[in-house]
C-alpha cells in the first residue's frame, strides 16, 4: 500500500475497508473521527447512512472498470474512482474529500469574496443578497478561488485541484466554467475574475 495512505489511516484521517486494500490496522471510532472512508472494489459493506450527520465520514468508492455502469454503487458515495489508478490519482481524490468534509463539518461558516457568499455546508451561493443557482463543477471552482483570493493558477493547476485530474475535457473546460461564473456573478461594475495571458486565472476582491 502507498506509505502516505498508510500514515493516514495509522492517524484516522481515512478508514480504508476492503480485502485489495491489504491494510489490517484498527480506528478506534470511539476517539477519531475519520474524514473518508474509501472502499475498495470488493468491500462486503454497506456505506454508513449519515442521517444528516454532517461529521460523518464521506465515501470515496473504487470502482472496478467492469462495474462502472452499475448505478448502485454511486448511490450512497460521494465520489468515485476507476481502478486500477495511479496512488496521485487516488490521494487527489482522497484530499478533496477530506477538505470537503473539513469545510462541511466546521459550522457553516460562510466564504466572503467581496459581495460574494458562499456557504460550504449547505452549497449556496450568494451575490449582493440574490441568490446564484451554479452547478456542481462551478461551485467546486467559485470555493477553490475564494480559498485562495489573489492567486493566480495555470489551467493545469485548476483541473487538478478541482476536477481530481490532470486532464479531462482539456483546458477549454476551466475557460468555459470561468466564462459562467463570470456570467452569473460579475453584476454592474463588480470585476472578481482575473484573466492572466498565457497563465491561467484567479480571484480577487471587486
Amino acid at each position: 500500500m502507498n506509505g502516505a495512505l498508510a500514515a493516514a489511516a495509522d492517524s484516522g484521517a481515512i478508514v480504508l475497508m476492503g480485502p485489495e486494500l491489504n491494510y489490517d490496522a484498527e480506528v478506534n471510532r470511539d476517539t477519531i473521527q475519520p474524514s473518508v472512508l474509501l472502499l475498495s472494489p470488493d468491500a462486503d459493506i454497506d456505506a454508513p447512512d449519515r442521517n444528516g450527520d454532517e461529521s460523518a465520514p464521506l465515501v470515496l468508492r473504487c470502482v472496478a472498470d467492469q462495474d462502472l455502469d452499475d448505478a448502485d454503487l454511486y448511490e450512497d458515495s460521494d465520489d468515485f474512482v476507476s481502478v486500477p489508478c495511479t496512488p496521485s490519482e487516488l490521494i487527489k481524490r482522497i484530499l478533496r474529500l477530506a477538505r470537503r468534509h473539513q469545510l462541511t463539518s466546521a459550522s457553516a461558516e460562510l466564504v466572503h469574496v467581496g459581495g460574494i457568499a458562499l456557504n460550504p455546508a449547505t452549497y449556496q451561493v450568494t451575490a449582493n443578497g440574490r441568490p446564484v443557482d451554479l452547478a456542481w463543477l462551478e461551485f467546486q471552482l467559485l470555493l477553490f478561488l475564494m480559498e485562495n483570493v489573489g492567486r493566480v493558477f495555470t489551467r493545469d493547476q485548476l483541473l487538478a485541484n478541482v476536477w481530481g485530474v490532470e486532464n479531462i475535457g482539456g483546458t477549454r473546460t476551466v475557460d468555459v466554467h470561468i466564462r459562467r461564473l463570470r456570467y452569473k456573478l460579475e453584476t454592474g461594475n463588480a470585476t472578481y475574475f482575473r484573466t492572466v495571458k498565457n497563465v491561467g486565472y484567479g480571484m480577487m476582491e471587486p
